[in-house]
């Protein structure tokens, strides 16, 4: 079995993610040291203690029984039982980020997702479990009244209380907004007698109400759910206990098998509000799926690291030919263009976590500072800018570091060719495991629209600016009508020309980038004047068949930079960032290609005569 190793995360840990700005923002001492600790202490514990019991997991799937008491309760494997109470003992279990007045460490998401990476690439079943916690913490911390947080939290924290988000229905995926059909009502002393001593303890903590419906794919849908429902024409959240619904069944699953998926169901279960009614989506599950977006994204990012770790050990090992096969060119391209695509996708995705972070920081800073003032309206530009830079980068992370994930597994498992297609060897239960990653928290397809949306269509009165109708196009580019994602890269190539200073090495890579932005130039002008030609919603369906070329130019160009700033760190990953940059070069340009062709035999009758739609 390959050797647990991260060496690129821990340089991004130690090196690259700005730690003293998330503490200066937030207001608070830089506690870098005890970040590094953690970090050094959860890596050994996944070593010894998680990794080898992975596979013993996995066999043993999570199962639903019919206690003597005629209750269903789900078993889950006994090592990871062991796991949860290892991660209480060393506080991990849920608490990370949880200010300290409150129980917790007060430490940045960031940290906790270098952190969950790592528990990921021990087992992935096993990493989901402080992620769901440490995200119903932070939504409870910062939404719940003051009972709730005084006497629920510290339970949460402690690992006596587990706790999970209750979003998906059979008629809600994607669509929460129009697809929710779990209901909530008040409790009424009259209507629910039957239930009178359970609503009045439930009362000391805050409004009750009766919840009704079923929620699927529930992980860790067994203990505690924020749980949205409708009431009136709003949609609220409400934490149920596990003991006031049911679980009539868990799902038996492809992959992640020791994280138990489960389906719930209410029947008039007592619920109690958290936040206002009302606010369920925005702001209580807006901040929920920020954190499990980020927190799947490192899940894509650790299963394919370990997959690749696996692959390199073997392609050098094997023999093919008279020679190990890493010295084979095909084998070795695998190897390499994975590594290097890796590290491009780690420096996005801790990015990301990091404008997550800086912006949360600001907007509790704001919440303390006097209304009115300079530096108040200062600092509310400054979360502006910030917000919309995460939006960005979170939704771009899920997508890309899931979607590579999914690859690196893939082309890893072809290294080991048969034998990778057999429980010899790890690399089945990787690709079962980093398959869910692209599908739950937000599809790919979703995350890409988003982003799609956010670079494109949120700009849409400078792009009107940009491309005016009629036989010539001229566009004369200000300040003003620049776009905000071409203003966000071009601070990062401003940094990268002053510490570069004029190196010859970074002058090449920055002109291939400029290179790659006029691919996303072009790419952007086709779709926008296309769009106006053909009108809005035909117009919309036309760019919906070429957001993802679209959006993977956008990926290549942030991540590019990204590389570069590392290189600016490290001699090592200047050899990475050329690398990348030169196949993006290639790539980018293909996906410029593609959107160039116009094809939009997607919308046409064409796609009904060959599907065969009746």
């Amino acid at each position: 079995m390959a050797k647990l190793r991260y060496d690129d995360l821990t340089f991004n840990f130690k090196e690259f993610i700005p730690w003293k700005d998330i503490a200066e923002a937030s207001g608070r001492e830089d506690h870098f040291d005890e970040y590094l600790m953690t970090f050094e202490t959860v890596g050994d514990f996944i070593e010894n203690q998680v990794e080898p019991f992975a596979e013993e997991i996995d066999n043993n799937e999570c199962m639903l029984e019919t206690g003597k008491d005629g209750k269903n309760y789900v078993k889950i494997a006994d090592p990871m039982k062991k796991h949860f109470e290892s991660l209480k003992e060393l506080g991990l279990f849920c608490g990370v980020t949880i200010p300290e007045d409150q129980g917790g460490f007060d430490f940045p998401l960031t940290a906790f997702f270098c952190f969950g990476e790592i528990i990921t690439m021990g087992d992935s079943s096993l990493g989901l479990t402080p992620m769901l916690n440490e995200g119903c913490a932070q939504v409870i911390s910062e939404y719940a009244n003051e009972k709730i947080r005084s006497e629920y939290l510290p339970k949460l924290i402690s690992g006596e209380r587990l706790c999970a988000m209750g979003l998906t229905e059979p008629s809600a995926g994607s669509d929460l907004v129009t697809g929710i059909q779990t209901t909530a009502r008040p409790a009424d002393k009259e209507k629910d007698k039957a239930k009178a001593d359970r609503i009045a303890e439930l009362e000391k903590l805050g409004d009750v109400y009766m919840i009704n419906g079923t929620k699927i794919f529930i992980s860790n849908g067994y203990g505690d759910v924020l749980t949205l429902a409708k009431i009136h024409d709003g949609i609220s959240m409400f934490l149920v206990y596990a003991e006031d619904k049911t679980v009539p069944r868990i799902e038996h699953k492809l992959g992640i098998r020791g994280s138990a998926t489960c389906e719930v169901f209410y029947d008039d279960s007592p619920g109690v509000l958290i936040g206002e009614l009302g606010g369920g989506l925005i702001p209580n599950m807006l901040k929920l799926m920020n954190i499990a977006r980020l927190g799947v994204a490192t899940q894509g990012l650790a299963i394919g690291e370990k997959a690749h770790r696996h692959a390199i050990e073997y392609a050098n090992d094997r023999v093919q030919f008279g020679v190990p096969i890493v010295q084979h060119s095909p084998v070795r391209q695998i190897l390499f263009e994975n590594e290097i695509n890796l590290q491009a996708s780690r420096a996005l995705t801790y990015t990301g976590a990091y404008y997550f972070d800086m912006r949360l920081a600001i907007n509790s800073k704001l919440k303390k500072m006097q209304e009115g003032t300079p530096e108040h309206a200062e600092l509310k530009i400054k979360l502006r800018k910030y917000s919309r830079i995460a939006e960005i980068l979170i939704s771009l992370s899920k997508y890309d570091a899931t979607e590579l994930g999914n690859r690196v597994v893939d082309s890893s498992l072809q290294v080991f060719a048969g034998y990778g297609y057999t429980r010899e060897y790890p690399m089945e239960r990787f690709y079962r495991d980093v398959r869910i990653t692209n599908i739950y928290e937000g599809t790919s397809q979703i995350q890409y629209d988003q982003v799609f949306n956010e670079t494109f269509y949120v700009d849409k009165v400078g792009l009107i600016n940009q491309y005016k109708m009629g036989g010539n196009i001229s566009f004369v580019q200000t300040d003003k009508n620049k776009l905000f994602f071409d203003s966000f890269l071009d601070e990062y190539k401003s940094e990268i020309m002053q510490k570069s200073a004029g190196n010859p090495v970074f002058s090449n890579m920055l002109a291939k980038v400029d290179t790659m932005r006029t691919h996303l130039k072009e790419a952007r002008e086709i779709l926008f004047i296309e769009e106006r030609n053909r009108g809005k919603e035909p117009g919309r369906n036309f760019t919906g068949i070429h957001m993802q070329d679209y959006v993977d130019i956008v990926a290549a160009c942030i991540k590019s930079y990204l590389l570069m700033k590392q290189a600016l760190i490290s001699d090592y990953k200047i050899n990475v960032a050329e690398a990348y940059i030169d196949r993006s070069v290639a790539k980018t340009e293909g996906h410029l290609v593609n959107i160039r062709t116009k094809i939009d035999d997607l919308i046409g009758e064409k796609y009904d005569r060959i599907i065969k739609m009746d």
